[in-house]
C-alpha cells in the first residue's frame, strides 16, 4: 500500500468521520470531492473526472467506494480502501450501484447527506439519486470532512512544511531566470520545471505569470506576452508533497520602480505583517482580514483588494487549491494550532496599470503565526 499515511491513521479519520455524522443525524454520506476521499483513504487518481463515490455510514463497513474499472490498479496499491465496486462506463450507470448499495443497507428512505458544493457532483446526478431513491431525505453535508481536515496532524505539516521548501525553490529560480525578452508562458515553464526538480507533485492550479498591465489580472493564465523592462510582474505557485499544498505569491519589477508602485508594496507588505500577526490561536479569522485593511487604508487602497485575505489550505487537486475555511469576517472559525491557509493581501490598481501579488502559506502555532516560505514579503526589485 503506497499511501502518505499508515492504515491506522485512515481507519482513524473514517472512525472520526463516521461519529460526526451520528451528531449531525446522518445515516450516510457520499463522498464526492477528491480531496476528501484522498484525505479518507489516500486513494490518488485523476479518476475523479468521472462518477466516484466513497459511501461513509455505520451500515456500511468497510466503508464502500465506487469507481471506474479502470481506477482498479490505483484502489489496490494506492489506498487503504478494503471495499470497492467498479463499474463499466460504457454499460452502467454509477448512480444506480450507489442506490443499490444504500438500498441493500436498508438506507433507501435513509438520511443522506451529499457534499453538494463539490464540483464533481452536478445537477444532473442529484437529480439521478432523488429519482432512484425517492424516498431517502438529502441533505448538504459538503463541509463535515472538509471540517474534519481544518486542524492539521504533525505529519502533515511536516508535509506542508517540504511543499513550502519546493515553493521557494521554484520561486528563486523565477527570479534567477527573469528577464527582458522572457515571455510569460516561457517563465512559467521554468518554474514548473524548477518545481519538478525540487520533488514537487503537479498542483491543483498551474503557475501563474502575469506582465505589465496584465499583472492587474488577478488570475489571468500566462501568454506569450514578452515582458519589458520596467514592467511590474506577478507570480503565482504552489509547491505540493503527499498532494499538500504550500501557496507562495511574489512581483517582480525589472528595473527601478515608480514611486507609485513603491509606495504601494511596501504598505502590502506592512498590511500582510499584520494579517499574520492577527492570527493568533482564538481569535476570529476575520482578524487577519480586518487587520490588513486598516493598514491598507492609510493610503485608501482596501478597495483594490481582488478578494477576501486567504483560505484554509491542505490536500488539494485540479481546479482548486482552498479548503473549507474563508479568512475574512464572514467566516465563524477561530484560528487554532495547527490550522494552515494563506494571507495573500493581492491589489488590483486597474486604473494606474499595474498590480501587486504578495501570497504565503501560514502556519498557526501555540502563541501566533508565521510564514511556512522562507522569502522576505515583500517585492522583488531587478535591476
Amino acid at each position: 500500500m503506497l499511501t502518505a499515511f499508515s492504515l491506522a491513521t485512515y481507519r482513524e479519520r473514517q472512525k472520526k468521520a463516521q461519529a460526526q455524522l451520528g451528531k449531525v443525524d446522518l445515516d450516510a454520506l457520499l463522498v464526492t470531492a477528491p480531496d476528501n476521499i484522498h484525505y479518507l483513504t489516500g486513494f490518488d487518481s485523476l479518476g475523479y473526472l468521472w462518477y466516484q463515490a466513497l459511501i461513509l455510514s455505520s451500515r456500511v463497513q468497510p466503508a464502500c467506494f465506487l469507481t471506474r474499472t479502470s481506477e482498479m490498479p490505483c484502489v489496490h496499491e494506492l489506498s487503504a480502501i478494503e471495499d470497492g465496486v467498479y463499474y463499466d462506463i460504457a454499460t452502467q450507470d454509477p448512480l444506480e450501484l450507489v442506490a443499490q448499495a444504500l438500498t441493500d443497507a436498508g438506507l433507501a428512505s435513509g438520511r443522506i447527506g451529499l457534499e453538494m458544493e463539490s464540483f464533481t457532483f452536478s445537477p444532473a446526478q442529484y437529480l439521478r439519486l432523488q429519482k432512484l431513491l425517492p424516498k431517502a431525505r438529502f441533505v448538504d453535508g459538503s463541509t463535515l470532512i472538509a471540517g474534519q481536515r481544518l486542524i492539521k496532524s504533525a505529519e502533515e505539516i511536516a508535509y506542508q512544511r517540504t511543499a513550502a521548501r519546493m515553493a521557494d525553490a521554484a520561486m528563486r529560480a523565477a527570479f534567477a531566470c527573469i528577464r527582458p525578452g522572457l515571455s510569460e508562458v516561457q517563465l512559467a515553464g521554468e518554474m514548473a520545471r524548477a518545481l519538478g526538480e525540487a520533488g514537487s507533485e503537479y498542483a491543483a492550479i498551474s503557475p501563474i505569470v502575469a506582465a505589465g498591465r496584465r499583472s492587474t489580472m488577478t488570475h489571468a493564465m500566462p501568454q506569450r506576452q514578452v515582458i519589458s523592462a520596467g514592467d511590474v510582474v506577478i507570480l503565482e505557485l504552489a509547491g505540493v508533497c503527499n498532494r499538500y499544498h504550500a501557496v507562495l505569491m511574489r512581483t517582480v519589477v525589472l528595473g527601478k520602480p515608480n514611486p507609485r508602485v513603491r509606495e504601494v508594496a511596501d504598505l502590502l507588505s506592512a498590511a500582510f505583517k499584520a494579517a499574520v500577526d492577527a492570527a493568533k490561536p482564538g481569535a476570529p479569522v476575520g482578524n487577519a482580514n480586518a487587520a490588513c485593511n486598516q493598514v491598507l487604508n492609510r493610503l485608501d487602497l482596501a478597495k483594490a483588494r481582488v478578494h477576501r485575505i486567504g483560505y484554509s489550505l491542505g490536500i488539494a487537486y485540479p481546479p482548486s487549491w482552498l479548503e473549507a475555511m474563508i479568512v475574512d469576517e464572514s467566516d465563524a472559525h477561530l484560528f487554532a494550532p495547527n490550522m494552515s491557509f494563506t494571507i495573500e493581501p493581492n491589489l488590483s490598481l486597474y486604473d494606474e496599470g499595474f498590480g501587486l501579488k504578495l501570497g504565503d502559506t501560514v502556519l498557526c502555532g501555540e502563541s501566533g503565526s508565521s510564514s511556512l516560505s522562507e522569502l522576505a514579503p515583500t517585492a522583488i526589485v531587478l535591476d
